[in-house]
């Protein structure tokens, strides 16, 4: 079995095949959490989710959105239907630092109350995004921290966070050093498709990549890493074996 932790099927570039993709994720035994953007994605994620028995949902606020209070509501409503709050977290490409720090913060809080991971979103606010999730009381998914070897081990360590390699590992040595920095009891895997992948659309089937990946890295075979990541996955995500009964 075979977890893709962050993907966006929710996405235009899946609009004509997107039945397609999962039979082929559920013909190959890949599971898929969807990420959610925005309330109005979130809704879609939920209805997806209900669509397979390899697809479950993770709703949350991207940075790059004005921040939607509902969601708040949203997630609340839907917390025995999801298995994270996510995708969430900094984005200091955009200008509003202090105002997604106050979110963020907010959001920590909702995913405290309703004892839900958080998948976590940290372009350019890597240290900052650290500092938040040190204390928090629920697990934290780092999505592609693609950081200096400092921050990554500093992730590593910090309690209940863990780090999801891309499938671009294949090519990216950002995303190489994660797997090579991160013990195996941290690591998780994704794709975040449609996107990181060069020159065409990346699908949750090429998260099998990571998994090859990391098994040259870490010098064990295809079975261990699955376990491992089966473990993690388990671990982190609660209800993803009971939500589908």
């Amino acid at each position: 079995m075979f977890y893709d932790i962050h993907a966006h099927l929710t996405s235009n570039e899946f609009k004509k095949d997107i039945n397609e993709i999962i039979k082929e994720c559920e013909k190959n035994n890949v599971i898929v959490i969807l990420n959610g953007l925005n309330v109005e994605d979130n809704e879609e994620v939920l209805k997806i989710s209900k669509s397979s028995p390899n697809i479950f949902a993770s709703i949350g606020m991207h940075p790059s959105y004005e921040y939607d209070r509902n969601f708040e509501k949203q997630a609340i409503q839907n917390k025995d239907d999801i298995v994270a709050i996510g995708e969430v977290g900094l984005d200091f490409k955009y200008s509003n630092k202090e105002e997604q720090i106050s979110n963020f913060k907010r959001i920590i809080l909702l995913a405290e109350k309703i004892n839900k991971p958080l998948i976590i979103h940290s372009r350019k606010a890597q240290e900052e995004v650290l500092k938040l999730i040190s204390n928090a009381g629920v697990s934290a998914v780092l999505h592609a921290f693609l950081a200096t070897n400092k921050l990554i081990r500093e992730a590593a360590e910090l309690p209940n966070t863990y780090l999801s390699i891309p499938s671009n590992v294949v090519y990216s040595e950002q995303s190489r050093n994660i797997a090579i920095l991160a013990p195996m009891s941290r690591l998780l895997c994704e794709t975040d498709s449609p996107y990181m992948n060069k020159n065409e659309r990346n699908t949750p089937l090429n998260v099998i990549n990571a998994y090859k990946a990391i098994t040259a890295i870490k010098k064990i075979s295809m079975k261990e890493a699955e376990s491992a990541i089966s473990l993690n996955v388990k671990k982190v995500f609660k209800n993803i074996e009971i939500i589908k009964k």
